[in-house]
């Protein structure tokens, strides 16, 4: 997620010269370390003013300061689960998403392993969940876990041919 979120859109006027991915991929997400929190914050005000701008439209005040409201919440790298309410298969961000609409929460949370989270993550940062679905174009995995344990599948036995890459011949 934080590669997405993380990465140089060309919108961070403030930290264009490091690419804060690793840096931040290295924190402990339950306490980041006072150096690079405020480069953290501003790439994220950043990237999601622009991301919610995508569909043409604004979904997400930002704060007189440029603060926006998903920065705290996505800076905060990890999921909730409350173990207390059922397990539904699409509940990614359920507890997050009724947290910021000042709902209660109905299902555990979490991310189901057949959970399409890059579509929710996208949907999420477009249009605030008041749009359509926002697709990656991938729907689902090659081979969907199972609802029983061991959950994973049997590997992919026919997996697609690796893409091969041009790459520059040295003796030219």
């Amino acid at each position: 997620m934080k590669n997405v979120l993380m990465s140089d859109n060309g919108v961070d006027s403030a930290n264009r010269v490091v690419d804060l991915r690793d840096l931040y991929n290295e924190e402990d997400p339950f306490r980041l370390g006072p150096t690079y929190v405020s480069a953290y914050r501003s790439r994220l005000n950043a990237n999601l003013a622009f991301f919610d701008g995508l569909d043409g439209k604004t979904d997400w005040t930002t704060q007189p300061d440029g603060t926006h409201p998903l920065t705290d919440l996505l800076l905060a790298d990890f999921l909730v689960v409350d173990a207390a309410k059922p397990y539904a298969e699409d509940s990614y961000f359920e507890i997050e998403r009724a947290l910021l609409e000042g709902e209660a929460h109905t299902t555990c949370g979490g991310r189901s392993l057949n959970d399409d989270a890059i579509d929710t993550l996208y949907t999420l940062i477009v249009n605030a969940f008041h749009g359509p679905r926002v697709s990656d174009g991938v729907d689902q995995a090659t081979m969907p876990a199972s609802r029983e344990f061991p959950y994973l599948p049997q590997p992919n036995l026919d997996p697609p041919e690796p893409v091969s890459v041009p790459t520059a011949d040295a003796s030219q």
